[in-house]
């Protein structure tokens, strides 16, 4: 072989050698990383949740019913433990704080703290506490009593939006502050994370958001006050300090409610030419009963006084068009049970405020 094949052979074969060992540095590389990470001692998301860290868990704009198909429904959130499991301190902590729909400080403070220190912190959005008392329960805090932890929940969404970044911010500060003035800390969770969890609830809220409105009208003579009166507690309406009437259940929560179509209160009123009820679809558990009595009592009101029932757009509401909201209504309660968020529920309440 001549000087220049040998050269080329030697060549080839330095190159084979170099991938070799180059592939060979990669698995070893990959190896040991490997092994690195599975002798790490990592927490066991499921097995190793600190015990402190359990699952915690209230004006509207109108909306008129809109008779469009509705989107997919979202992935629903983690369900509520079972509280017959709990204790009655962390039930409480269930029903006031809930990490789905809060962003939650925890303040350690140096030495227990007196209640009449705890400062009232006012960021735009609703702010709830518990504290981890003497007798090692959590409860809402009260004068003449001490801490040694704080639990603070700023509320994620509401019916004015979702929480923004400066708000988290201002409370994240206030609470830090009055963590070190106590010689303690204050822990958080990530800011970016809970504002996309706000922004992408928040976006489920409006989509399921509506106040449904059934407007009574004439084109004639007033309707006289008294006939209304007559008519709304004949089907078990009741005026209220607000001057509206109002259908509840037998707990007494609100159904819906029947008011003037301008917003006067009817118990300053001897007669008026419309009259609107209203359901506020979210924050009423089994709404479609609601409604199919709300609507029976609009039909009969608009047949009885001799006025027309109409939307808010003062077009003519059918029988057929009744059905229809209805059937929209099933669609709006589907999607939010199968978020975990059932319609006059604890967190409809809140959200929905």
């Amino acid at each position: 072989m001549t000087d220049f094949q040998w050269i080329t052979l030697g060549l080839g074969l330095a190159l084979v050698a170099s991938v070799w060992a180059f592939n060979s540095w990669q698995e070893w590389r990959f190896k040991k990383r490997a092994a690195e990470a599975f002798a790490k001692n990592h927490p066991d998301v499921l097995l190793d949740t600190p015990k402190n860290m359990v699952r915690q868990g209230e004006a509207a704009v109108r909306f008129e019913p809109s008779l469009s198909p509705l989107a997919t429904p979202a992935e629903p959130v983690a369900a509520q433990p079972n509280l017959l499991e709990l204790s009655e301190s962390m039930e409480l902590a269930v029903a006031v704080l809930d990490p789905a729909l809060d962003y939650v400080a925890e303040v350690h403070p140096g030495m227990p703290v007196d209640f009449a220190v705890i400062p009232a912190v006012e960021v735009g959005k609703r702010v709830r506490m518990l504290g981890l008392g003497e007798s090692d329960e959590w409860e809402v805090p009260r004068a003449g009593k001490r801490y040694d932890e704080l639990r603070i929940g700023l509320q994620l969404v509401d019916r004015q939006g979702p929480v923004s970044e400066a708000q988290l911010l201002l409370f994240c500060e206030q609470w830090k502050t009055f963590a070190e003035s106590e010689g303690g800390v204050a822990s958080f969770p990530r800011r970016e994370d809970k504002l996309r969890v706000a922004k992408e609830l928040d976006a489920f809220c409006v989509e399921v958001d509506m106040q449904i409105g059934l407007n009574v009208v004439t084109s004639r003579n007033p309707f006289a006050m008294n006939r209304i009166r007559a008519m709304a507690e004949g089907a078990g309406l009741v005026l209220e300090t607000d001057g509206l009437f109002h259908a509840r259940s037998e707990s007494g929560m609100a159904l819906f409610s029947l008011a003037d179509r301008h917003h006067r209160p009817l118990d300053a009123l001897d007669d008026t030419p419309s009259v609107t009820l209203l359901l506020d679809v979210p924050r009423v558990a089994g709404g479609e009963q609601a409604f199919d009595r709300m609507a029976d009592l609009a039909q009969q009101m608009a047949l009885t006084l001799g006025g027309d029932l109409v939307d808010d757009d003062n077009r003519s509401l059918k029988p057929a068009d009744l059905a229809a909201i209805r059937k929209q209504l099933e669609t709006i309660y589907g999607r939010m049970d199968d978020r975990g968020i059932p319609a006059g529920g604890v967190a409809a309440l809140r959200l929905f405020s």
